[in-house]
C-alpha cells in the first residue's frame, strides 16, 4: 500500500469516527428535547392524561419520531424520573468529592439538592402527585427503581456521618439512624415546599434545616 493509500485509510476512518460522533450527539440532543417536552406536557396533563401524540406536538415531532426513541408513554415516564435523579446525585457528589470537612459536605448536599429541586420544580411536582396513580406493574418497577437510588443515597449520608462519629465531630449515634433522620427531614421539607409553592426560595429556608438538625448531632 502506497502513502496516498495509507492516508485515504486514515482518513476514511476518522471520517467515520467523526461522524458517528455527531450522529450520537445528535440523538442525545433530540433525546433531551423530547424528554423536556414530555416534562411540559406531564406537568400540565398528569401521567394519565398525557398522550404521546400531545408529548409529540409539543416536541413538534412526529409520533412516529417519539416511539424510535421511547416504546411507551411509560418508558419516557419512567426514563424522565430516573435520568433527572442521576443527575442530581451526579451535580451533588461533584461538589463534594474533594470537601474534607464533613459538616461542610452536608451543607453542600442540602443547598444543591435546594437548588437543583428549585430548577426542576415541574419534574418534582409531576412525581409526587402521579406517584399513586399509575398503573400497577409500572408503579411497581418505577418505585423499585427509585427505592434503589434512594437507599444508596442514604448509604453515602451513612458513611458521611460514620467518619464524623469516628472524628468526633458527631454524637455516637447509629450512622444509620443519622442517615434516615436526614433523608427523612430533608424529604418532608421538600414535600411542604413543593405542595404549598411558597414565595420564598428553597434555598433561603435549609440552612435553618441545617442548624437545627446539627445541634442535635454535634458533641
Amino acid at each position: 500500500m502506497n502513502y496516498d493509500s495509507q492516508n485515504e485509510c486514515s482518513y476514511g476512518k476518522s471520517g467515520n469516527s467523526v461522524t458517528r460522533r455527531r450522529k450520537e450527539h445528535e440523538r442525545i440532543r433530540r433525546q433531551q428535547h423530547i424528554i423536556r417536552a414530555a416534562e411540559k406536557v406531564f406537568a400540565r396533563r398528569g401521567f394519565q392524561g398525557a398522550t404521546i401524540q400531545e408529548i409529540a406536538s409539543e416536541a413538534e415531532l412526529a409520533v412516529g419520531t417519539i416511539y424510535n426513541f421511547f416504546v411507551s408513554k411509560e418508558a419516557l415516564y419512567s426514563e424522565i424520573i430516573t435520568s433527572r435523579l442521576e443527575e442530581m446525585r451526579h451535580e451533588v457528589l461533584g461538589k463534594i468529592q474533594h470537601i474534607e470537612d464533613v459538616k461542610e459536605r452536608l451543607k453542600i448536599i442540602l443547598l444543591s439538592q435546594s437548588s437543583f429541586i428549585e430548577k426542576n420544580k415541574d419534574f418534582f411536582i409531576i412525581f409526587i402527585r402521579d406517584q399513586n396513580r399509575f398503573p400497577w406493574a409500572f408503579a411497581k418497577d418505577l418505585g423499585q427503581e427509585v427505592s434503589m437510588r434512594y437507599q444508596r443515597y442514604l448509604s453515602s449520608l451513612k458513611d458521611i456521618f460514620k467518619e464524623g462519629i469516628l472524628k468526633g465531630v458527631f454524637k455516637p449515634f447509629d450512622p444509620e439512624d443519622l442517615a434516615e433522620a436526614w433523608g427523612g427531614m430533608c424529604n418532608s421539607f421538600f414535600f411542604k415546599w413543593l405542595m404549598e409553592k411558597p414565595a420564598w426560595a428553597l434555598k433561603t429556608k435549609v440552612l435553618v434545616l441545617y442548624d437545627i438538625f446539627m445541634r442535635g448531632v454535634e458533641k
